[in-house]
């Protein structure tokens, strides 16, 4: 299950259906009824907040709120638009994993769909179970402004002779929506690493520039004698995305917590623990002269 990484796809169904706008405030109470059943907010009570805050803080009680307006059939249309409950194309066997529907309750429980089920279902949890190489996919195509790309092992073949003897398509379906949704939820997912109170922002404070990312605590069923899922997504520079990464701990206890193993990849993909050295020797260089 994705967790709460699932709240961006909901932000965007929300948003191109009309339901809300970046600025829309909802009121996110510690407890609230969403069809005969209560939910809690885990984050307490938010009073009124908007995506970017919702993002930010991972409020369960406005993606409960908003998935519910927004209807899980608009949910699953923009989710199966980013690729979830499908296989992505990439070189390797691979799972369609599930998508939370109505088709998908009656085909293998025989019920109808409540409206407590789409709450559930738009914080990522419920019948949704997606492959890490999926959700790597959706935060790429939100980081790039909504493109698809097929993802491929291999980049790039060069022969003895130093020519190219394999090329991988770079081949990509657009996202059919807005600029100004991509730019909404790109918005909050900046947030949630870099403002006060985001989720995942004790992770990058060092950083040398700004990253995205969104953390996702999966819930297993387990919770008594184990913990949950931690999870959590997301790309960089956020000017200029040239990576996204998905990290997935099972029994992570907290999203928040797997924030550090991205932050480890991103040091060695930029070349960050070179650099660093480089700047010590230099250091100790400058000390040693001064002292002989």
């Amino acid at each position: 299950a994705p967790g709460s990484t699932y709240k961006p796809l909901v932000a965007v169904a929300a948003l191109e259906s009309g339901v809300i706008t970046p600025y829309t405030r909802v009121r996110c109470p510690y407890k609230e009824e969403i069809g005969d059943m209560i939910f809690t907010n885990l984050e307490g009570d938010q009073k009124y907040i908007n995506l970017e805050k919702a993002l930010e803080t991972s409020s369960n009680m406005f993606f409960y709120k908003v998935g519910v307006q927004t209807g899980i059939d608009r949910i699953v249309e923009w989710a199966k638009t980013f690729g979830f409950g499908q296989k992505t194309g990439i070189e390797v066997g691979e799972a369609i994993g599930s998508l939370a529907s109505k088709e998908y309750k009656m085909r293998e429980f025989g019920e109808e769909w409540y409206p407590a089920n789409t709450a559930m279902a738009s914080i990522g949890q419920l019948y949704n179970a997606f492959t890490p190489i999926q959700i790597a996919n959706y935060i790429s195509t939100i980081a790039n402004g909504g493109k698809k790309f097929t993802p491929h092992l291999i980049r790039m073949a060069v022969d003895g002779k130093g020519q190219i003897a394999y090329e991988s398509p770079k081949d990509y379906k657009q996202i059919p929506a807005k600029q100004s949704t991509i730019d909404a939820v790109q918005k909050g997912m900046r947030a949630v690493v870099n403002a006060t109170d985001g989720t995942a922002a004790n992770s990058f404070k060092d950083f040398p520039f700004t990253v995205a990312g969104k953390t996702g605590t999966s819930e297993t069923g387990y919770e008594a004698t184990s913990s949950s899922n931690g999870l959590f997504v997301c790309y960089a520079p956020y000017d200029d995305p040239q990576i996204a990464i998905v990290v997935v701990v099972e029994h992570g206890v907290w999203g928040a917590w797997t924030a550090p193993i991205a932050k480890d990849i991103m040091m060695e993909y930029f070349r960050l623990n070179e650099q660093r050295e480089n700047e010590n020797n230099k250091s100790n260089k400058a000390a040693i002269d001064i002292i002989w």
